[in-house]
């Protein structure tokens, strides 16, 4: 599975967040409704080899810088509230993984998020969530798991499904119609 658009915003925004406290930027993101908790992955997966936790002003300026190269694109980070991204660098599957992934699927169930995409299979767990809020989504969340890398990526905020489309075929990455994800 490709995160281009993920690592392609993050590209843009690297430098200034490195001037943001990460802790202040993820209290401030709990309050929203598409916020994720996906707890104490540290405990599995150790130490990750990023985590990046960008809030709504950081996004805003984003959104700013990037209108005349992608005015889509830039309308949608101008909305977003945040995104959390915590990539970890594994040997092997991680013992509790799988138990993680599910741990955590049970719980955005039960929250009312809604299951868009799943695989299950012995060297890869993915999990896609849509916290949906009428015609808007209030936030997206991925999560996957393979032998040499884990990624949780949690994106809180206004999300109209039409504009995420057109942005994320921008971004080379193609939303299935029947709700399977066919990355190039």
């Amino acid at each position: 599975m490709k995160i281009t658009f993920i690592s392609k915003m993050l590209t843009l925004c690297l430098t200034a967040m490195l001037a943001l406290p990460a802790v202040a930027q993820e209290d401030a993101l709990k309050s929203f409704p598409g916020y994720v908790d996906f707890g104490e992955l540290n405990n599995i997966f150790g130490e990750p080899a990023v985590q990046i936790s960008i809030g709504e002003s950081l996004l805003g300026l984003v959104g700013s810088l990037s209108a005349s190269e992608d005015p889509d694109a830039a309308e949608l980070f101008k909305r977003l509230n945040g995104v959390r991204v915590s990539v970890f660098e594994t040997e092997s599957m991680a013992a509790g993984a799988v138990d993680t992934i599910k741990n955590i699927s049970t719980k955005l169930s039960d929250q009312g998020w809604e299951s868009v995409v799943t695989v299950n299979s012995a060297d890869e767990q993915v999990r896609i969530f849509m916290k949906l809020n009428d015609e808007a989504v209030d936030g997206i969340t991925v999560m996957a798991v393979e032998e040499n890398e884990a990624v949780f990526v949690n994106i809180i905020g206004d999300i109209n499904p039409e504009e995420l489309s057109k942005v994320m075929n921008n971004f080379d990455i193609e939303l299935g119609n029947n709700g399977d994800d066919h990355s190039d």
